[in-house]
């Protein structure tokens, strides 16, 4: 009797225990939350299958790279098996500044404009300047140093034969060269692009599905977001092109008066002096013309401005008098 009392409460805790097992391991399908994240995770399986993204664990022995192209893959030679790295060449941005002095610089500009009207390329930005301040009121011809910078594109093909004819713009003092690759920069947002464009056409289909106005919202809302980054990373693509089809000069071009052949000798202590002497009373009549001209532009505006000094004491001498007169008529009235 005591073994089918002892036996009784045994068998319910196993059938509990079976019961919750069983409970456990059922079916997933019914749990939204499950759905959810198994449905995202064939989406990004199928993101990464669209974009042309494998998994490394495959069988698969060929790759792809952004643009759809196999890559190439060079043996190191030695027996090893490993695969050497690869650089783009067809990504390279080249950029130039260089600095040219002429004695003829309404030529040299000339000449500039028609090299340029030649290899096909077209100015970016360009100014003009006479070398002095705008503050001067008048400049003679022959104190002029003018200036003329500007930042060119010319095509990519036609860069080193414009640069090689620049000498004959006048004398080159300087030249900074400069090459960028930006290949692998290429390739990462063209894969994301395909990325974003797969994902892209997923939330477009998934809207017209979607019933619930809130859920619709936010959908809308993240499809935004995602144009958004797209249009930015086609503008940047862009970009590149033209910065590899089109490359950048940036041209200083001074006029000079003389070119110095050799240095200059030095000069004894009364060269100097009289150079100094000369110097100082150059720059003492330039401080005369200015000051002249500084008294001739604010001569009306001192005049107006002696006229209401004379008005505002006259009005207060003209007070000062009627008070006085006022105290003097009591003074007479009392006696």
């Amino acid at each position: 009797m005591k073994k089918k009392q002892l036996l009784l409460p045994i068998l319910m805790i196993c059938f509990i225990i079976t019961a919750g097992g069983c409970g456990s391991g059922g079916d997933n399908s019914s749990n939204p939350s499950y759905l959810e994240n198994d449905e995202s995770a064939a989406d990004n399986a199928g993101e990464q299958e669209s974009a042309g993204i494998h998994d490394p664990s495959g069988d698969s022995s060929s790759t792809s790279d952004a643009a759809g192209q196999p890559s190439e893959e060079h043996s190191s030679g030695d027996g090893s098996g490993t695969d050497s790295p690869t650089v783009r060449q067809d990504m390279l941005v080249y950029t130039c500044q260089i600095s040219i002095d002429t004695l003829d610089y309404e030529q040299s500009v000339q000449t500039f404009k028609q090299m340029l009207t030649a290899a096909g390329g077209f100015v970016e930005q360009e100014n003009y300047s006479d070398g002095q301040s705008s503050d001067l009121y008048y400049i003679e011809e022959s104190e002029k140093q003018k200036l003329y910078t500007a930042t060119v594109r010319v095509p990519h093909d036609k860069y080193d034969s414009f640069l090689n004819g620049a000498d004959q713009l006048g004398d080159i003092r300087s030249k900074a060269s400069n090459v960028e690759n930006l290949g692998q920069e290429y390739t990462d947002l063209n894969t994301s692009l395909q990325i974003y464009e797969a994902k892209e056409k997923r939330y477009i289909k998934m809207l017209s599905t979607i019933t619930d106005d809130e859920q619709a919202i936010r959908v809308e809302k993240e499809l935004t977001e995602l144009q958004v980054k797209i249009a930015g990373i086609k503008t940047r693509m862009t970009e590149i092109r033209t910065d590899v089809d089109y490359s950048t000069i940036e041209l200083q071009l001074r006029e000079v008066t003389k070119y110095n052949e050799a240095p200059e000798q030095t000069d004894t202590f009364f060269q100097r002096l009289g150079n100094t002497i000369t110097d100082t009373w150059k720059n003492f009549q330039i401080f005369l013309e200015t000051m002249l001209f500084f008294f001739i532009r604010i001569m009306p505006y001192a005049v107006i401005i002696g006229l209401i000094i004379l008005v505002v004491l006259w009005i207060t001498k003209k007070r000062k008098w009627k008070q006085h007169s006022a105290k003097k008529e009591p003074d007479k009235f009392s006696k």
